[in-house]
């Protein structure tokens, strides 16, 4: 099968060919660091870690997610804490890294900053000026959204439309409400850097067309992603002013968006109290793979309702997968996969088909941790026969699960629970060892291996990532 992904701007499940063969190239939207993240912000990152997991089987990723670093909420948050924004953009984002780091979630291969391309967003600005679609007006840049015809193709609305039904504060020299800020005019007290309009400082918009561009060295992504809440207005003023200045379309080719996240069925806010941070799901939770699991049982176009039962259930499952393994390290040891009858190679050949179907239909995670479930049903059932050639059997059912596990994300911490510091050590200790072996310092490799094993830690090293977990 091929990989199909529903487009948000055609409103179709699409095959996915990308523009050049071989290669991927997708832009996500990362955080505006300005407090502790959320589990909302989790799933976002899991989904594209997923996504790029998913993807790395077939295509060479490159895989984009900016940090908004310079925003009207930082400079509230700097106010409220005394500190210069630079000082909070820094200290929230070390917690985005920390807590993310702490989910194995892994970073993507740029993590450009908002701050680090003020010139490209300049030199992007100025083009729409230079092409009659943007106006300057007391200091500020704005996008003239009547220049641009088909506004509105993501957000599948009429310019009338949006345009009657717009709650915007005037600004002087604005024309009309929806015309939105490339440039802000510099106020006092916030950062600003020296423009052909003035000293100020980028709108939020204009970031992600200047700094995906920059850094895919291309003016037509493959993917774009985000949460639903962004399609309007962020991503429909990206699709304007990216195509507005470069004149080609699509600016990307697929547009794909994740659910929003509830809490108890009430929307996640500072006003509500129920801001849920994943250090407080850590604590409560400690084991990382318990949230992915209660993300991966919602699709992810969905809207997904956090609750402790729902995590509850989640554990329940971990604890499922841990007493799978533990029970084949007691039985089989090192046998390697061979042997065992047509019929049984057949089945757990068939599983490994049915969770790459459902993986390759619009990433149906619920559909592909059903399989899981059945490989770890089918291995119970083959260890529990005791017959030695069905024991290689269970050795290959074992490789399966954990080829597609860790296509997930799961299984590479452990299946223990571990005190933040224990979890934090090994993977520190892992990583040493993978960038070892990625140097070919093998001796180096080993011993770090030989010094988890004495700690009780046995590595299983797969495609996605090493596997590591304790000694039964």
């Amino acid at each position: 099968m091929t990989l199909r992904l529903y487009n948000t701007l055609s409103r179709r499940v699409e095959d996915v060919t990308p523009h050049t063969p071989g290669r991927v190239t997708m832009y996500v939207c990362g955080p505006t660091v300005y407090d502790e993240p959320h589990i909302g912000h989790a799933r976002s990152a899991y989904l594209f870690d997923v996504m790029r997991r998913y993807l790395a089987r077939t295509y060479d990723v490159t895989f984009v997610r900016n940090v908004t670093d310079v925003d009207d909420k930082i400079i509230e948050r700097a106010r409220a804490e005394g500190e210069s924004p630079t000082r909070i953009a820094e200290k929230y984002l070390a917690a985005y890294h920390r807590t993310m780091d702490a989910l194995g979630i892994e970073r993507p291969t740029q993590e450009p900053r908002a701050t680090e391309h003020i010139e490209a967003m300049i030199e992007l600005i100025s083009r729409l000026v230079a092409k009659g679609m943007a106006y300057e007006a007391q200091g500020n840049v704005y996008f003239d959204v009547r220049k641009f015809p088909s506004y509105g193709q993501l957000s599948h609305q009429q310019l009338d439309a949006m345009q009657a039904g717009a709650r915007v504060e005037p600004e002087p020299g604005k024309r009309l409400p929806l015309d939105f800020t490339l440039w802000k005019a510099a106020k006092p007290d916030e950062p600003s850097w020296p423009s052909p309009w003035g000293p100020g400082r980028p709108g939020w918009h204009i970031e992600c067309s200047a700094m995906s561009m920059a850094c895919l060295k291309t003016e037509t992504l493959d993917i774009h992603g985000g949460g639903m809440d962004l399609i309007f207005p962020h991503h429909q003023n990206e699709i304007a002013q990216s195509e507005a200045a470069t004149g080609k379309s699509p600016f990307a080719k697929y547009w794909l968006h994740h659910g929003l996240l509830t809490i108890n069925g009430q929307k996640m806010s500072k006003s509500l109290g129920n801001v849920v941070t994943v250090d407080h799901v850590l604590e409560r939770y400690p084991h990382p793979d318990y949230l992915k699991l209660f993300f991966l049982k919602t699709h992810y176009r969905s809207p997904i309702d956090y609750s402790d039962e729902r995590m509850d259930e989640a554990k329940k499952n971990m604890e499922e997968f841990a007493s799978c393994f533990q029970h084949y390290d007691q039985l089989t040891g090192d046998v390697q996969p061979s042997g065992g009858t047509d019929t049984q190679r057949f089945e757990i050949l068939q599983k490994k088909t049915m969770f790459e179907e459902a993986m390759d239909e619009d990433l149906n995670t619920p559909k592909a941790l059903a399989v899981l479930f059945d490989l770890v049903n089918l291995g119970k059932r083959i260890m529990e026969s005791q017959a030695t050639m069905k024991l290689f059997m269970a050795r290959w059912a074992h490789d399966v699960l954990i080829e597609c596990g860790t296509v997930l994300g799961l299984f590479t911490a452990g299946f223990s629970e571990e005190n933040q510091q224990t979890l934090t050590e090994i993977q520190k200790k892992i990583a040493e060892r993978d960038e070892a072996r990625k140097q070919k310092k093998f001796v180096k490799a080993d011993e770090i291996r030989q010094e988890l094993h004495l700690q009780g830690v046995l590595l299983t090293d797969t495609p996605h990532g090493t596997l590591w977990r304790r000694k039964r």
